[in-house]
């Protein structure tokens, strides 16, 4: 992002809601405004209880991609919550 003038965005691609939610930066959910804050500027629209469900699936994603770092021959793949992001990241979220 780079602001002039005024803000604007360069070499973006476009991705999903929950593509954002699960891989970029930091969140903050702020129930009473309905919305989920990703990396302090972008705004979505969305229950509270679904930022923190996403906030606990990126905790448990963290944890089993330090197991994979230690045991290299542990099939990240087949678990419950790998399964789960690529059927969120397919459907977007309608599946």
């Amino acid at each position: 992002m780079v602001r002039t003038s005024k803000p604007f965005l360069r070499d973006v691609s476009e991705c999903s809601a929950y593509s954002l939610l699960l891989f970029g930066g930091d969140l903050e959910v702020r129930a009473t405004e309905g919305i989920v804050v990703v990396d302090n500027w972008v705004k979505l629209d969305t229950k509270a209880r679904i930022g923190s469900l996403i906030g606990g699936l990126r905790q448990r994603v963290d944890s089993l991609l330090a197991k994979k770092i230690d045991t290299p021959s542990f099939e990240i793949a087949n678990t419950n919550e790998m399964k789960l992001i690529v059927k969120l990241l397919v459907s977007d979220g309608h599946g």
